[in-house]
């Protein structure tokens, strides 16, 4: 994007997001603020909610959607500032969710092609990243442009030597299978999972227009249990969607309490204009939604507690994201670990978590006897 304009002196580029109304409401804060803090500054707004309402944006000299984005960006590649690599695959999501606006603004697929993913792959790994998140819009929907799956694309990459490891940043229920789960035992996948559910009753999730019940979803957390030993799974859960009374919460709150979940997004519903949800207006009062909220809140912080616990006095490998004191390290199954000696930044480092309490987790690096 900066090479695009790298003419123009006093370049301000304000990317917007419009997935929630919370980030949308951030969108135009941001946009008058650099409005009012660079008056004489070349602005280019970018994003989906530039197309989704571009009147809010009209004091920008340039404004660019994602399609035009993407078109810019193609065949560049970033150097991350970061200890993770985070390697985009493919944009855009058709699915028809009833309260989300995406397929509205980034409808269209756009997968990149698996010479191009192996490329980057490898170069992230002369570049010395030691993790791929590998992310998109939707995953899931990972070569449906072009005659191929996100199952190829990742056994495609299964073949390549010395890989980072290879973690997926969020995958929809619906292309879960155990092909999917047999491509990634043969990587050196973390073991981490982040799976949008939004919702544990199925009355609900016919209102959302999921297409698929809570049985597919304990199905699920069942093939991951079965395949994978001290699995991180997290999940995005709604609250108080239309229709989402004391028994269907109470649904979701146990399907929460008695799988294994150890991290959870919790998003209170707001409806959103050009959505066939926001027929259903919004009956559930603010003050419920946020004791909703309470309750998913105190239930998975002592889930993942008790996950962490579970991990006393095991060795993980961690990427140290922070070296100056205390170091923090991320292992394969998303725990971050404060780490009692110095290391070197961006590095994979043996490590043994020695302690936890509710708010944090602390590991050594084992002597070497």
């Amino acid at each position: 994007m900066l090479e695009k304009f790298s003419d123009i002196e006093n370049l301000v580029i304000v990317n917007t997001c419009c997935v929630t109304k919370e980030a949308e409401v951030k969108s135009r804060k941001k946009f008058r603020h650099a409005l009012r803090e660079f008056p004489n500054a070349f602005i280019v707004a970018s994003g989906c909610a530039c197309r989704l309402n571009p009147e809010a944006y009209a004091g920008a000299q340039r404004m660019i959607d994602n399609a035009a984005r993407n078109a810019i960006i193609k065949n560049t590649m970033p150097t991350p500032d970061r200890a993770r690599y985070f390697l985009k695959i493919q944009d855009g999501c058709n699915m028809p969710c009833s309260y989300c606006i995406v397929p509205k603004v980034r409808e269209h697929i756009e997968s990149r092609p698996v010479p191009e993913v192996i490329t980057e792959i490898t170069r992230a790994r002369s570049l010395g990243y030691k993790e791929l998140v590998l992310v998109g819009a939707n995953i899931g929907l990972y070569g449906t442009d072009m005659n191929t799956t996100l199952i190829k694309m990742l056994r495609a990459v299964s073949k390549l030597n010395d890989l980072p490891r290879i973690r997926l940043s969020s995958i929809e229920p619906f292309f879960f299978s155990s092909n999917l789960i047999e491509v990634l035992k043969d990587l050196p996948f973390c073991r981490h999972f982040h799976i949008p559910i939004q919702s544990a009753d199925d009355s609900i999730l016919k209102r959302m227009n999921r297409a698929y019940d809570v049985g597919h979803l304990s199905r699920i957390i069942d093939l991951i249990e079965t395949n994978f030993r001290d699995v991180a799974i997290g999940a995005d859960v709604i609250i108080g969607f239309p229709g989402e009374d004391d028994i269907e919460f109470s649904n979701t709150r146990k399907f929460i309490q008695q799988k294994p979940f150890t991290h959870l997004h919790v998003f209170p519903y707001s409806p959103r204009p050009d959505t066939s949800a926001f027929a259903f207006g919004d009956p559930i009062p603010s003050t419920e939604k946020k004791k909703r909220l309470r309750q998913l809140k105190s239930i998975i912080e002592h889930k993942n507690y008790a996950f962490r616990k579970n991990l006393l006095h095991k060795k993980f490998k961690v990427i140290i994201e922070q070296n100056n004191a205390p170091c923090v390290g991320l292992t394969d199954n998303y725990i971050r670990a404060t780490i009692d000696q110095h290391c070197t930044p961006n590095s994979l480092v043996e490590v043994m978590i020695n302690n936890v309490d509710m708010d944090h987790t602390n590991a050594t690096v084992p002597s070497r006897n």
